[in-house]
Order: structure tokens, then sequence, then C-alpha cells
């Protein structure tokens, strides 16, 4: 084999590893919570980009609902008011059953944001202090509400109302999961407090 050949097709092995490991790291978070699913009894999977989210019940798909979610439909959320939806791992911290609220509609599923992941965001990027990272860090351990009134935001749930628009699939909340409220019913008596809610890209 000549030297250009050997070249050749060093360079094609070389880049054909890039591309392994490309895939491999975008598989990633897929990977993780698929593990996370397996081990727990009861997961809710929301996936942003196609506006679903689905319940599995020791590992297997038992419910799939329409869903939506921030305005900002790009990226995950970062600070208060940014309108996008976090993405990661969270758990259930409090459900509510209201009457009918013009935007929440009928049920108020709340969920443990700021994380640790986000908060450690925040502390790198000055958005937060020592003692609010430390604050959300304990809360996080203890499976309680987070601190809300941080600059990273707060109140970050899943709700229901403006059927009109989850029907069509358009991204109108100021960063919470939407559903139609009759999914919403549905979801809130499937779901109990630390219960783990993923949400991805």
């Amino acid at each position: 084999m000549n030297k250009q050949v050997l070249l050749v097709f060093s360079a094609i092995i070389l880049f054909g590893g890039f591309l392994l490991m490309d895939s491999a790291a975008e598989a990633a978070p897929m990977s993780q919570w698929q593990e996370i699913v397996k081990q727990q009894d009861m997961v809710v999977v929301v996936e942003k980009s196609i506006n679903t989210m689905t319940v599995f019940y020791q590992g297997k798909a038992v419910k799939r609902f329409l869903c939506v979610s921030g305005v900002n439909s790009q990226g995950d959320k970062q600070r208060q008011g940014d309108n996008r939806t976090p993405e990661g791992i969270f758990f259930i911290i409090d459900k509510e059953l209201l009457h009918d609220d013009p935007y929440l509609g009928r049920k108020w599923i709340g969920l443990s944001y700021p994380d640790p992941v986000h908060a450690q965001k925040g502390i790198e990027q000055k958005l937060i202090s020592v003692s609010q990272y430390q604050e959300i860090i304990l809360a996080n351990e203890q499976k309680v509400q987070p601190p809300q009134d941080t600059a990273l935001g707060g109140w970050i749930g899943i709700h229901g109302g403006r059927d009109d628009l989850t029907e069509r699939k358009i991204n109108w909340t100021e960063g919470c999961v939407a559903l139609q409220d009759d999914d919403l019913t549905e979801l809130y008596k499937m779901v109990q407090y630390g219960t783990t809610v993923i949400i991805v890209a």
C-alpha cells in the first residue's frame, strides 16, 4: 500500500471516529433519561421539539399527550423572563386544583425548577448569589420547592388553559408545559408528589 492510499485510509478512519464520538455525545441525554425510565416506577418525559409528553410506568409508555412549551422555544431556560421551558430532570413539588383559571386551566402541577444544574450555571454567570445557590441545592436534596424568586426564574409547572392554541401546537406559555385541560385532568390523577419529570429539547 503506497503512502497516499495509507494517508487517505487513515483520514477516513479518523473522521469516522470523530463522527462516532459526536453521535455518542448527542445520544447521551436520551440514553440518560431512558435509564431513569427503566429504574423508576413512573416517569413523565416531555419532548419539546415534537410537542409530546409520555408517561412511563415500569419502563413502558402507558400514555401520550400533546403538549406545548414556552413561547421562546429555542434552547434551555437561562433566566427569569426569557419565556423558555427549562430542560433537565425535575420532580413534582406541588399539585393544586384551580377553578378554570383563564390562563392556567383547571389544575396546576408544580416542578422543582431551578434544579442544581441551572443553579450551577446561574452562579457561574453571576446571576445568583452563593447563598441562593446553596438554598436551591438544599431544596432539591430535600425534595421541596426551591427558591422561586431568583434571577433564574421560577413557578415552572404543567398546566392547562388555551386549549385552542395547544391543539394547534402553538407554544404559548411563559416557560411552563401546557396540556389540554382534559389531558391535564388525566395526568393529574396519574402522578404524585415526587414523580420525576424529564424535559428534553
